[in-house]
């Protein structure tokens, strides 16, 4: 028992805060003074009233401490709940950007691509048409040339030849007729062999026949054969330091290459030289024929090799000479220009392998 008050009276004293220490009848005092007075009985008694009272004390206290850490508790998860949900729309609003960047991104890519198919297919439209449009120059100019080229030998060959079916016409007139009507015969052969020339070369049906060839011998055989048939007073030279020189080449291609750019220097050289020169450069024939005439104004040079491009309107031919020597010399595996450097007329230049450097 006394073990038993003791423990009520340690329990007591903790909370002796709570009891009024100026109530001298407190229970407290009561209980003191039974303890005092031996009384342990009633000092028992007094004390579990005490310890009752303090355990509605507490239970009062504790309870509102209680309650203010629930409420405590609850603002803390509300506040927690809030910021997990704003976590959640701060990670819901960076997904969202981030999908947007990439679907812009792959828009801005996706445009860019279209930007330039659209580019490049304008482009290729741009240069058909700008095709077509030359075409449709080059078609323009040929049928020009052709009928004012043609007409003219069709006129003398018509009336040369009523002159021939007349009557009492002498000798002397005969022959001048028959070589009026022999002349412009074969000019209206060259007119058509030039343009079959130029469409078999566009379309590759042109045959080539390769073999080893003397081309010094080649250079000697058109001098002589263009002196022969000229048609101006200027003469017609082969100058070479070589006594020969073996290449691999058409012969019969090459040498229409001499012979139209012999003719082309014959129609602007009434007098003086027309000079075809022939030296070795490395393994390369380089091959040059220079006139004395009227020359080329340098602005023209650029529209030489176009094709049906006449420099001078009254000159007679097709426009379509120089075009075929670049194409024959391009296939053979050499090149052609005008040399600019040279002022006393015009010197064009063209070189030729020594050896076969690609099919023809």
């Amino acid at each position: 028992m006394r073990k038993r008050l003791l423990g009520l009276i340690m329990l007591s004293g903790l909370f002796a805060f709570s009891v009024s220490a100026s109530d001298d009848d407190s229970l407290w005092q009561k209980a003191q003074n039974a303890t005092e007075a031996g009384d342990y009985e009633k000092a028992y008694q007094t004390y579990q009233e005490l310890n009752r009272q303090t355990d509605s004390i507490y239970q009062q206290v504790y309870g509102e401490e209680v309650e203010d850490l629930r409420n405590t508790y609850q603002i803390d998860e509300l506040e927690l709940q809030n910021k997990q949900h704003a976590n959640r729309l701060l990670s819901y609003f960076i997904g969202i950007v981030s999908s947007l960047i990439v679907v812009v991104l792959i828009c801005l890519f996706f445009f860019r691509r279209q930007n330039q198919k659209l580019t490049i297919s304008r482009r290729k439209l741009e240069e058909a048409k700008v095709l077509a449009e030359e075409s449709v120059k080059n078609k323009s100019l040929f049928l020009s040339n052709m009928s004012h080229e043609v007409r003219t030998p069709l006129n003398a060959l018509a009336g040369f030849s009523s002159i021939l079916s007349m009557e009492d016409i002498d000798d002397d007139t005969i022959r001048e007729c028959d070589d009026i009507i022999r002349l412009n015969s074969d000019l209206l052969l060259k007119l058509i062999n030039d343009v079959v020339d130029i469409s078999c070369i566009d379309l590759e049906h042109m045959q080539f026949s390769l073999s080893s060839c003397d081309a010094v011998a080649l250079c000697r055989s058109v001098v002589q054969t263009m002196e022969k048939i000229k048609h101006t007073q200027a003469d017609i030279l082969f100058t070479s330091e070589l006594g020969s020189l073996m290449i691999h080449t058409d012969s019969s291609r090459l040498q229409q290459v001499l012979i139209n750019l012999i003719v082309n220097a014959s129609k602007f050289t009434k007098q003086g030289q027309i000079t075809l020169s022939l030296e070795q450069k490395g393994r390369e024939a380089c091959f040059a024929v220079t006139d004395t005439g009227c020359g080329i104004a340098p602005e023209l040079h650029s529209r030489l090799f176009g094709r049906f491009e006449k420099l001078d309107e009254k000159a007679q031919g097709t426009g379509l000479g120089l075009s075929i020597c670049r194409l024959i010399i391009k296939r053979l595996g050499g090149d052609i220009c005008i040399d600019p450097s040279y002022t006393d007329g015009a010197r064009f230049v063209f070189t030729h392998p020594l050896e076969e450097r690609r099919e023809v």
